[in-house]
């Protein structure tokens, strides 16, 4: 069995620059050698390059993952975006909400009858295998990491040998990095209890079991972006940038439309202002809280900006999603992996044509698939983007914002408004939002809504307008709603398809029900990184 866990090692890079995956590929990372094409422009462009190949593992009993994509897909399915009924991956045990209550006071607990955080405790085993939903953004992240450290270690190798502009190459390189390891820090940060700083390469089997607070990960990822914006505001776009540019991005991401230096910082601002606003619950939030993330979020993505994203190749060999790992693909008819949640569509407001464009009724609803829950039902597919569609595809086809993206950007500075009494600034956010992505819905501006009012709009457009671009459970632990009812959590008047012999109907009916999610706010480090690199004395906790 493969072990996944995190050895700071060092991968070979090839000495080419095409985006095929082929390219992609680096070494077993757990049985690296390092490679004297580091130090060649060439071989160092390919292992820039190949950071995107470090999200492909061999996880035990599903090999070829994208595990990347799976970490990123849990967060959809507990924001209640789209759910999937299956067991592959962990998916089902991901989105196992603990109860849902029927207009009839009828209490219907999941049919495995525990919480989530039981369940998935009890698969964070090696054992437990490609069902250990935990694993997939750990390990994402830290191979991510490794890679960006490794990238580093090369740039300071006094034989690297580069052509033409090299400090703009070089540059270009480290920014590359940093971000990257902001990147990775920031969603292990956001997702787990503890996670490990290192920013060394240690070496083959060297490990380390200083886990600190969630908070810290946080720290050490603006950290990164902090280090790949000073650099970033110190060139500026040349031939050189955008020749090193094309060659680190791959061509199914879009490396045509260059992302500007200057773009790229606004995009480092708009993470580090999600990284605020993601990590801290809205009853926590303070006024400087609000100011420092508007400050941000006001410097961050613009609607012209080229940022970073995630796209398929139409041969669906030669690029990370095999038709397959990509939120577009999983949510097409062909894979139907996952489904669209009635508790998305239900946020679109009447007449909003994000709704009419992008989804249709199924021939027949889902109804509490294979018997695992009435959360996993839904009568909406979403169309194909080779029909029409945005969100869906079968023929590999489509792109999307990797991360952050202006929409979030303003959204952000529209919640801080809105939340600081600033109601009609932020409305008017709201509806610069909504026309920017064509949805032709009346402006909410200048109506008189109260501030309640004004975060419900708030709310709905989080989830409309951000559909799947990741932040969908962090909305949700923010605000509360992943909390157990008790807490004051859960979500009532949450449209579910109840199956008929339920209300005494001779079909499944779509009913207003109060949800339960009781959903964990942050993972447990998985034990298959603890069997081989136990937490030391000292360490921050490491389990629920």
């Amino acid at each position: 069995m493969k072990k996944l866990f995190i050895y700071f090692v060092v991968g070979a890079a090839l000495g080419i620059t095409a985006c095929k995956k082929s390219t992609l590929q680096q070494v077993n990372p757990n049985n690296p050698s390092p490679s004297g094409s580091l130090v060649a422009e060439s071989g160092i462009k390919g292992f820039a390059l190949g950071i995107f190949q470090k999200w492909i593992a061999d996880v035990p009993g599903a090999a070829g993952t994208n595990i990347m994509f799976i970490g990123t897909n849990n967060h959809a399915i507990m924001g209640d975006e789209v759910f999937s009924p299956y067991g592959n991956y962990g998916m089902r045990y991901t989105g196992q909400t603990y109860a849902i209550t029927l207009p009839n006071g009828t209490k219907v607990i999941n049919p495995i009858g525990t919480t989530q955080e039981a369940q998935l405790q009890s698969t964070n085993t090696r054992l437990a295998g490609s069902t250990n939903s935990f694993l997939y953004e750990w390990d994402a992240c830290y191979y991510t990491n490794s890679q960006a450290n490794t990238l580093l270690a090369a740039l300071d190798n006094p034989a690297l040998n580069l052509s033409g502009d090299a400090a703009t190459k070089k540059a270009v390189l480290s920014a590359w990095a940093y971000w990257w390891k902001g990147y990775a820090y920031s969603r292990v940060g956001s997702m787990y209890l503890a996670g490990v700083i290192t920013n060394d390469l240690g070496g083959a089997g060297t490990t380390n079991g200083n886990y600190v607070d969630h908070n810290a990960i946080i720290t050490e990822a603006n950290a990164n972006f902090d280090k790949a914006a000073g650099i970033l505001n110190g060139i500026a776009e040349n031939s050189a940038y955008d020749e090193v540019m094309t060659a680190v991005v791959p061509s199914f991401n879009d490396n045509t439309d260059i992302t500007t230096p200057a773009a790229w910082v606004r995009m480092i601002n708009t993470y580090k202002a999600r990284n605020l606003l993601a990590n801290k619950k809205v009853a926590a939030m303070t006024a400087a809280d609000w100011t420092a993330v508007k400050t941000l979020a006001e410097q961050g993505s613009l609607a012209t900006d080229q940022v970073f994203k995630f796209g398929m190749d139409p041969d669906a060999t030669n690029d990370l999603s095999a038709n397959f790992f990509h939120p577009f693909a999983f949510m097409g008819e062909g894979s139907a992996f996952t489904f669209v949640s009635e508790r998305l569509i239900q946020d679109f407001k009447p007449g909003d044509q994000r709704f009419t464009k992008n989804f249709n009724l199924l021939p027949a609803a889902q109804v509490n698939v294979r018997s695992r829950g009435l959360q996993f039902g839904t009568r909406w597919n979403a169309i194909a983007v080779e029909d029409g569609g945005r969100y869906a595809t079968n023929n590999s086809i489509g792109i999307m914002p990797l991360c952050v993206s202006y929409e979030e950007a303003r959204l952000m500075v529209a919640e801080a408004d809105i939340r600081t009494t600033d109601v009609e600034a932020g409305l008017k956010i709201i509806d610069e939002v909504r026309d920017y992505q064509g949805a032709g819905l009346a402006h909410v501006a200048g109506t008189g809504l109260t501030q309640a009012q004004a975060i419900e709009e708030l709310r709905r457009e989080r989830r409309i307008g951000l559909f799947e671009r990741g932040v969908a459970f962090y909305d949700a632990r923010r605000w509360g709603v992943t909390a157990p009812a008790a807490q004051g959590g859960g979500r009532a008047n949450a449209i579910v398809m109840v199956p008929g012999q339920l209300v005494g109907s001779a079909s499944a009916q779509a009913l207003p029900c109060f949800i339960e999610y009781n959903y964990m706010d942050y993972w447990d480090v998985p034990q298959n990184e603890l069997d081989f690199n136990g937490a030391l004395s000292g360490s921050a906790p490491i389990k629920n």
